[in-house]
This record gives C-alpha cells, structure tokens and sequence, in this order.
C-alpha cells in the first residue's frame, strides 16, 4: 500500500513537474513571440520616421555651386587642353581603349575631361564601351583601407562571420565577400583622383586586378564542401568577380614620384597650367552663369592672380554675392582687390607679357627656323 502511495505520489510529482515545464516554456516562447512582434514594430517604426525624416531633408536644398554648373559637358567647353583631350580621346574613344594617367596642376579640367571622354566614347559606333558603361569616380586620399581585407572599398573585402557586418551569414558560420569600385566600374571607367596617394598594398592589388580583369577572395571561413555556403559565394570563391574596366588616374605629381609598374601600364597625358587668356575665358563664361557683368580693368587684374578654372570660378561666384548684397550688378577693380585680398591669392607668378615683347619673340623663332634645319640640328 506505502508502495502504491508513493508510486502515485512520484507519478503526480513528475506531472506537476511536467505540467510546470510546459507552462514556463509556453510562456517563455509566448514572451518571444510578442517580445519579436514589438520588435518588429518598433523597427517598422523606427523605419517610418527615419524615412520621413530623409524625404523632408532631401526636399531642403541651398542651391547648386557654379562650379557644377560650369562643368564641361563636351570637349569644347575645356579650355586650354587642346593637345591632352585629343591624345585622350585617342587612347579612350577607340576600339581598344587603354589604362591612361593624367598628369596636371589642380582646377585644369582633369576629372570633367575623363568624364566627357566616357561620353563621348559611348557614343561612338565602334567603342568598346556600352551605351549603359559606368563611370565609378573616387579619391585615393579618402579610400578606408585595412591590411586584413576588412575593409576595402577599392578592390573589396570579405566580411568573415566573426566581425561586424557578416549579415545573415554571420551566425552561420559563412563568410561574405563585398565587392568594390573596381568590380563596380566593370565594362566602365574607373577614375581614381590623387591616384599617387594610394598605399603601396592598395596600389599592387589594383595592378593584379587590372592584370586578370578579376578580382579573387580568400577567406579561413571558406571551405568548399561546406553545404551551407551559397552557391553565389562558392562561385565567388573559386572563379572571382569580374573587373574589366579601364582605370583612368589623376594625380598632381610628377611623373618621376608615381611607381613605374603603374606608369608602365597607362597612357600618360599631360594637361598643361592655364595661361592668362585661358582663364579669362573661363571668367568670361563663369559672368554669363552668374548673370553679372565684370569691368575688362577687373577681369583682366583677376586673372593676373588667379591660376586655374575652380579659383577663378570661386572667387567670380564670391564677388557675385558682393554686389549683389550692395545692389549693383558690376564688378569692378576694387571688388576684386576686396576678394583677392579677403582669400590671400598671391599674384600669379608668370603673368601675361606685354604685346611688343610678344611679338619681338616671335620674330626672334623665325629668325631661326630659317637658319636651322633638321641635319644642322641633328650636328
């Protein structure tokens, strides 16, 4: 009878436990469930105010920079590079366009001309370029860069499940690889400004890449007969992603300070400083966006400082706001003095020559080239 009892006291015990366990887990996974729903909630949310917020801010704009609206859109409207955009048409617009470093002092047009000759390349019936072709622009002074292939936005990385950014695939134990520019300008250009700022381990993958015309990945997390992995990554893995693009770099160096590998790659082209009747010109065209009229004594005694299209064009768009708060429309002589003062430009340091001195050098080449010919010069 004690053995009955306590039989059917053990039998109660473990269906009260039973019961207990089955209850807490219900309401444990209860909990979950509406702890996930409020989650969600809150994220549908969150994602509604911050969308609002992003809607309202786009709406808010203070106005284009005449610097944009200057911007060459045709190869005419580049002054003073007559010989540089025709070798870089050449090496660009044709059926086998080529990697090409563009030399040259700031504000000269180097990035609008790199962007036209995409343009004007697509347009072409014979280019190797296709009429949707990319043209991915970034800075090497900007470009994040990490040793362990983190973070690199320039070739790409691969985020391995047990750093930030794994996504999904991080609990899973599988690694992500992320592509960069060089795989975003595939069938494009891809226009690296100061390329001579790149770090050295940057520099020689983007030669190995420019080499394969792919971009390959490695990671410890890989394993290929890991069943879990995506068949996308596993393709990613073994054959790469594709980066057939032609790089177009931009520096402010001198030839001698880029790395030969490099040079020995590219077209180099040379885009020359702005003389004084150049940058007139683009102060001529700059007055006509900005609507205002500029006195030929203070055009002429702007262009004496100012060396390159961008200053010319910033310290015109300054002045522009200058008369404009006085209520006049004119820039005079003193107005420039104002702003060449107020942004410390120093006076340009080859000014242009006077008109008899001019043609006293003219006549001085002729002279020679009717003494001089190819056999004296070759002695």
């Amino acid at each position: 009878m004690n053995f009955e009892r306590l039989g059917f006291g053990v039998t109660l015990f473990i269906a009260l436990a039973q019961g207990f366990f089955f209850i807490f887990g219900g309401l444990y996974f209860l909990n979950m469930v509406l702890a996930g729903r409020d989650e969600r909630k809150g994220i549908k949310e969150e994602d509604k105010r911050e969308s609002e917020r992003l809607n309202q801010l786009e709406k808010i704009t203070v106005g284009e920079p005449l610097t944009e609206r200057v911007r060459p859109t045709n190869f005419d409207e580049i002054i003073g590079q007559k010989q540089a955009i025709k070798a870089l048409k050449v090496a660009l617009c044709g059926k086998r366009p080529q990697h090409i470093l563009i030399y040259g002092p700031p504000g000269v047009g180097k990035t609008a001309a790199a962007r036209v000759a995409l343009e004007e390349a697509k347009r072409s019936s014979d280019s190797a370029f296709s009429k949707d072709a990319k043209f991915i622009e970034i800075d090497a002074t900007t470009l994040r860069y990490d040793e362990r292939s983190f973070a690199d936005p320039l070739i790409g990385s691969v985020h391995d499940p047990i750093y930030q950014g794994a996504g999904a695939y991080g609990p899973a134990g599988i690694p992500q690889p992320k592509q960069g520019a060089v795989s975003d300008a595939h069938g494009g250009v891809l226009f690296i400004d100061e390329i001579g700022e790149l770090a050295p381990m940057q520099l020689n993958k983007l030669l190995k890449v420019l080499e394969d015309r792919r971009v390959y990945f490695e990671s410890a997390y890989y394993s290929r007969a890991n069943k879990n992995i995506p068949h996308y990554i596993h393709n990613i893995f073994r054959y790469g992603i594709p980066a057939d693009f032609r790089l177009i770099g931009a520096t402010t160096r001198r030839p001698s300070e880029i790395p030969a590998a490099l040079r020995s790659r590219c077209t180099e082209i040379f885009f020359l400083p702005l003389g004084y009747n150049q940058v007139m010109e683009i102060a001529k065209n700059a007055a006509v966006k900005l609507d205002i009229s500029v006195d030929k004594e203070a055009a002429e005694l702007l262009c004496s400082y100012v060396s390159n299209g961008r200053d010319c064009v910033r310290v015109l768009e300054t002045l522009a706001n200058l008369i404009k708060s006085e209520a006049r429309n004119r820039v005079t002589k003193k107005d420039v003095m104002w702003g060449v003062r107020s942004s410390r430009i120093e006076k340009r340091k080859c000014d242009i020559m006077p008109s008899a001195q001019v043609a006293k050098i003219k006549e001085k080449k002729q002279e020679r080239e009717k003494v001089l010919n190819i056999d004296d010069y070759l002695k």
